[in-house]
């Protein structure tokens, strides 16, 4: 290859940039829109229950592969078994399409901002039948290449420890003042009380997995590329804990603002993806200093967004690096000109263009199909390589390095048959019900 690996400057470094990939715009968009359609409690109950056992468990295995092999998600499995390279591919190819989209709605989010401040009464209808949406895409993905140019530590690692403080200090004081407005607490109760006949349906359980997965980044080759740039002997089950941690609480904030101004001003929960920016809008209109709120919050989503981008890039950039022997700059020029080429179809679905795929908007069709189930299907391939063709002591002992909690012997067998089992019959049952 030829050049040397980069590395984080620190583990605080890690743990923010792995918070700012796990908290994004599917925190603070995607997640309120999914709780809005699969009946509130209900969906947030198999949420929290997948986060804090399969997510946690995925997100361990994941950094420990990277950091173990010190290479992609192409590499680490192709060193396990040559013939497990697919897989890689597959995955790479997976968060090549989620990018692609994501930067379109990251797009819309960045429009917003501005739409807030300079004409605050265009509606979302009216926007999206513009060609502003595949304007605001090219100069979202124009933000992202200055930042991963700079590298890991001078690029990735500086707008993470940034863009998370600046997260926190928008989302809690607009939630703070959502929650002690007039009629909020019929929008908390539906955000927190399940309905029982519904918490069992197996669509729900795989919408949760899909926005648990996207959340957190599993399943894409994020997580593993991140490991692989750690240098250190720290605890991974610790760094796990506290980004697992952190993204719930920021999900679970999300969803208390959004739907205590939903409920307070009336709206309708079941608005799906276009729910912050035609309900948001509205109700910002209406509240005392909404102008100034609207912008914080299109702000928030901004910063969320970027955060999450950065790290999605660094898949394919990572795979290129190893598998390749390309260097950064060049890989970085080579993926953002694939990630334009792949997502202009999804910003023309929004446009006067109207790109669909049987009836359904491109971008709709690949939030579906790659968002969801993509994601998952991938994460199953990927533990299931793991736990069957590495070495299971060699990987146990990995995990456990730096760590005062020994995890015990029978995760492997947990990583090896409950997750893979339950994850594909979960989806497998949400298909026929569909």
């Amino acid at each position: 290859m030829g050049f040397e690996r980069e590395h984080w400057n620190s583990n605080v470094g890690f743990i923010l940039a792995s918070v700012g990939s796990a908290v994004g715009i599917g925190n603070v968009w995607r997640f309120p829109y999914l709780v809005g359609t699969n009946g509130g409690g209900a969906f947030l109950f198999p949420y929290v229950v997948i986060l804090t056992t399969f997510g946690l468990a995925l997100m361990v295995l994941e950094l420990a592969v990277g950091r173990y092999y010190q290479t992609s998600i192409i590499g680490c499995l192709t060193r396990i078994k040559k013939r497990f390279k697919w897989a890689g591919v597959f995955t790479v190819i997976v968060t090549f399409v989620v990018t692609s989209y994501y930067l379109v709605i990251l797009g819309w989010i960045l429009s917003y901002v501005f739409i807030m401040i300079f004409e605050p009464t265009l509606g979302f209808d009216s926007f999206s039948i513009s060609f502003y949406p595949v304007a605001a895409f090219f100069a979202v993905v124009g933000i992202n290449y200055l930042i991963i140019r700079k590298g890991i530590s001078g690029g990735i690692e500086k707008i993470n420890k940034v863009g998370v403080i600046l997260l926190v200090c928008i989302l809690v004081p607009l939630t703070v003042y959502a929650v002690f407005l007039p009629g909020s607490e019929t929008g908390i109760m539906f955000y927190l009380w399940p309905d029982f006949e519904k918490i069992f349906e197996p669509p729900i359980w795989a919408a949760a997995f899909g926005q648990a997965f996207f959340s957190l980044s599993i399943g894409f080759g994020t997580l593993v590329a991140y490991g692989s740039y750690l240098r250190s002997k720290g605890s991974l089950v610790r760094a796990s804990s506290a980004i697992v941690a952190f993204d719930t609480i920021i999900a679970f904030i999300a969803g208390l603002m959004i739907f205590s101004f939903l409920f307070s001003f009336g709206m309708e929960p079941d608005q799906g993806a276009s729910l912050v920016f035609k309900v948001m809008p509205s109700i910002f209109s209406q509240i005392e200093f909404g102008a100034v709120i609207a912008v914080l919050f299109f702000a928030l989503l901004f910063i969320a967004g970027i955060t999450s981008s950065v790290s999605l890039f660094q898949v394919p950039i990572s795979a290129m690096e190893d598998n390749v022997g390309m260097r950064r700059g060049r890989a970085v020029l080579v993926v953002t000109g694939l990630v334009t080429l792949i997502g202009i179809f999804s910003a023309l679905s929004y446009s006067p263009i109207k790109l669909a795929v049987g009836g359904m908007p491109v971008f709709d069709f690949m939030d579906t199909m790659f968002g969801t189930y993509g994601i998952t299907i991938s994460a199953i391939i990927f533990v299931t390589i793991v736990s069957w063709f590495m070495d299971k002591r060699s990987l146990l002992e990995h995990i456990q390095q730096g760590s005062r909690i020994k995890i015990p012997y029978m995760l492997i067998y947990f990583a090896r048959f409950v997750l893979p089992t339950a994850i594909a019959v979960t989806i497998i049952l949400s298909i026929i019900k569909l």
